[in-house]
Order: C-alpha cells, then structure tokens, then sequence
C-alpha cells in the first residue's frame, strides 16, 4: 500500500518507486488529494472482507465472490438477509467452492416457511448460488421463492382439480396456514407437484444458463456438499448426464426427486437450449400422470435421448435414523439424505461442521454418529423398520398380500414356528437366527431384520397387542460392525 510521508519525515528506502508519487516539495492540496484517495483504497480493502451484506444467500462472501456474484447478474435471492447477519466469517473456511453447481430446491407454498430458514441457516450459508421454486410467489426468510407453475397453459390449470389448491394460495387474503386449515393438503399439494419438475428446469437454466451442474432436490433434502464436490470433479459436465437414486414408474426409470438428482450442463443444454416452450409440450400429459420427477425423466429421455443412471446409495432417500445399515451401504459415500426433519438438518450440519466439512462422509460416519449409541436391547411404541422376513400365525388372521408376500411359510424352525405369539418369543426365534440382527412385534407379526435400522417411534395403542415393540441384538450388532468398519479407498458409483 502507499504510504503518504509527512512533512519533515525521511523516506524509508523500502517504498522505493511508489514514493514518486509524493515528491519533495509537493503542494498541501496535493498532499490532502493523496491522503484522502489513500483512506479509500485503505476502506475499500476493509469492507471486502465484509461484504456479506451483498451476498443474497445470506452467507460470509469475500471480494472473489462478490465478482461471481456480479458475473452471474444476480442470484434471484434478495440481499436482505446479508444485512446485520450473525454468520462467523469463518463459518465457511473449510466449504468446498461449489460455484460450477447451481442448486434447485423445491418446495410448496404450505411447507416453505417451515422448511427453507433452516437451510438458509445452516447447509446454504456457504453454498455459492442457488434458486427455491415453489407453486406461489413469495419472500420466505428474504429470501425468493419463484412460482414454477405461473407458465402452465392457462386450459390445463383450469380444466382439473389438480391446482384447487394453486388458485386458493393465490387468492388467500391472510396467511396460508388459515386458508388451507380446513383442506386435505397433503393430498392437494401431491396432485400439484407433479406439474413443477420440468417447468422449474426450464426456468432455472433461463436464469442460469451456465452452470457445470444442476442439482434438484426437495425442501426436506439434505446435501452433502464436500463429498458432492468431490464426486463431481471426477465427472465431465461436457456429457449428457442424469444421476439419481432410480425408481420405477410403468417400468419406465427415473431419478427419485426426493433424493435427488444430478443434471450436467450437457444435458440441460440438450433439452432447453435454444428452444421454447419446452415444458408446456408435457403439461396436459402430466394431467395424466403420478410424479414430477417421473415427467421429468420422460421428457428429457423423450427430447434428448437421455436417460437416467443410477447413483445409489450415494444419492439417497433415507436419512440416519431410517437408513438400513448393511453391505452396501456402509462404506459407499454419501451426498444426499432426504425427509431430513429441521432439527436432522440442523444436526447434520453440525456434525459436518464438526469434521472441518471434509470428504468423504461415508454411511458408517452417519451410523457412529447418530445412531449406535441410540441401539438399545428393547423399546417400546417404536417401529424400527425391520421388515426382512415375517413370522405369522396365519391360522388365525388374515394379512396383505404384501404381508404374504415376506412371511416364512417352510423350514421353520421351532423357534420360528412360535415367533408370532409374543415380543419374547419373537425374540428368541431372532437370537436363534444367525442373519437377524433385529427384529419387530406388532399384531402377532413377528418380523426380522438382516440389517440395522433405528426407526422411528409410533403411536401409542392403548391395546398392548397393537402396540409397536422392537429389539436389537446388541452384540451381533457389535461384532458386524467390528467386522466391517474398515473400508478401502472410496468408491464413487459413476465416473467419467
């Protein structure tokens, strides 16, 4: 930095040239000019380490991401959030760069408000940009909440009960909560989903054309960013990728929205450069259809060619409480966990921080985490999810098809033969059984599990026979973690 001498003072040798610019004899206006341009190279240089107040995501930016913030002509988010915010500017020191991935969340009007302050406070503080779409316009947080639905053809939002709930929150004089109080909004907003998909596509690459990748994900979605980042820099954006958890639909695969999916910028361009109108060609099809992630699929295979490839369990749908610990997922790394809970995504989060955001985050760093101090030998009013094999007694009751469909009808042993008549006594046929490591009581089902879950708890029956009980084999649990605890390099499901 230049340094102004004053008058009488000896020049240090170590300002060399740059004292030219105060040569002996200078005038005092000169001098006051200087002095005065110096303070503002001296301030401009301060406030670039503060100018968070201009970064709409609400994070800690430095000058570098001002500039990308300006390249990119504004991120859609406001800027209100940056001001006054309580974010430590070394919050984000160890965060990947994740500024060639443009994140694209969605949610619906009912649910943002309880859903995206908590990612805005967490996981997307240190996320370079991303855009939230939603089935209304609005300002949740500060933060931009764009209607996907605005560009539907006007017949079809008129001609079905699918948008009864889009016109009721365009039309709710209050907030939305008294408006929808008396409506089956689960099922409403389901009905209305499916028409988001590929509308929020189009319109988050007209605003953001360049990006390398386009990451789709629910509301409730968590991202693992510096296992992601990783991942990706082993992936060419230049080929026409679509990477999700598949699911099927009328044997027609695509990417589970919930748990997310990878769209590369050659994909993207395949399907809306250049071209208009993308999303309205399939609006009265989805009248037709179950799922947006389902339609999106069908329409860039349709238009491009492009079909999806399965990236599980990297990309997920379970969450650490829910997660079926085994084989396969144990070692493999892990970059999305969906119907994560706020308080989930809070304590991710957290746990993330914690490890200084380094990579990979494998599945068993969520099991030692979260869940193996949880295990206990019995709980009450809990189902933990173990569904492998079922015990019935099907003299007696009459059970779904899919009931049917997982019960051991021969070679049962005694143990397993009296499975169904107790909590104790399907325990004891599970002890007896080398491969189950848990196991559930509930109506006279008797059920193992040959992996490890937690669960989640249940209603509380006021009959002891309706009521939710499970178990844990505690020390086969133990020695199958022992025997699997070391993993060799990671291994990442698809590259280049």
């Amino acid at each position: 930095m230049l340094g102004i001498l004053d008058k009488g003072q000896t020049r240090p040798a170590s300002l060399g040239s740059y004292t030219m610019l105060a040569p002996r004899g200078l005038s005092r206006r000169s001098v006051v000019i200087l002095a005065l341009f110096a303070s503002f190279i001296v301030g401009l240089f301060f406030a670039s380490s503060r100018l968070g107040a201009l970064c709409e995501d609400g994070s800690y930016c430095d000058i570098s991401s001002f500039r990308q913030h300006l390249s990119l002509g504004g991120s859609g988010k406001s800027a209100s959030p940056g001001v006054g915010s309580t974010v430590d500017p070394g919050e984000c020191d160890h965060f990947p760069d994740t500024s060639n991935v443009l994140l694209v969340m969605k949610t619906g009007a009912s649910e943002s408000y309880g859903k995206l302050p908590n990612q805005v406070m967490t996981n997307l503080q240190c996320v370079s940009d991303y855009l939230f779409f939603g089935d209304m316009a609005q300002e949740v947080a500060g933060h931009i909440v764009h209607d996907s639905l605005d560009t539907v053809i006007p017949d079809v939002k008129k001609k079905n009960k699918d948008f009864s709930l889009y016109h009721r929150q365009q039309q709710c004089p209050t907030d939305l909560d008294s408006c929808n109080k008396n409506h089956n909004i689960g099922q409403e907003a389901w009905s209305l989903d499916k028409y988001k998909n590929i509308h929020m596509a189009e319109k988050a690459y007209a605003m953001r054309p360049n990006h390398d990748w386009y990451l789709f994900v629910d509301a409730d979605t968590y991202v693992v960013w510096p296992t992601m980042m990783e991942w990706l820099s082993k992936l060419s954006p230049k080929e026409p990728y679509y990477l999700g958890s598949v699911a099927y639909y009328s044997n027609f695969p695509f990417g589970h929205g919930g748990s997310g999916y990878l769209v590369s910028q050659a994909a993207m361009h395949k399907l809306f450069h250049d071209k208009n109108g993308v999303a309205n060609r399939w609006d009265e099809r989805a009248t037709h259809e179950c799922c947006g992630d389902y339609m999106f699929s069908l329409a860039l295979h349709t238009e491009t060619g492009v079909s999806v490839q399965n990236a599980w369990p990297t990309i997920n749908g379970e969450k650490p409480h829910t997660l079926p610990y085994a084989d396969n997922e144990w070692c493999q790394p892990i970059v999305t966990m969906h119907h994560a809970s706020a308080q989930d995504v809070s304590d991710i989060y957290a746990f993330e921080k914690g490890r200084n955001f380094s990579y990979p985050l494998r599945i068993k760093d969520l099991y030692h985490e979260f869940v193996e101090n949880q295990l206990v030998v019995s709980r009450k009013d809990w189902n933990n999810l173990s569904d492998d094999v079922f015990y019935l007694n099907r003299s007696a009751s009459a059970y779904s098809d899919w009931e049917l469909g997982k019960a051991k009808k021969v070679g049962l042993t005694a143990l397993e033969a009296d499975a169904h008549r107790s909590f104790e006594d399907c325990r004891k046929a599970c002890d007896g059984a080398s491969d189950c490591l848990q196991y559930r009581f509930w109506n006279g089902i008797c059920s193992f599990g040959k992996t490890i879950k937690h669960g989640n708890p249940t209603k509380l029956e006021s009959e002891s026979w309706w009521r939710f009980q499970s178990g844990w084999n505690i020390k086969k649990i133990k020695e199958w973690v022992a025997t699997h605890d070391t993993c060799g390099p990671v291994s990442y499901p698809i590259r280049s």
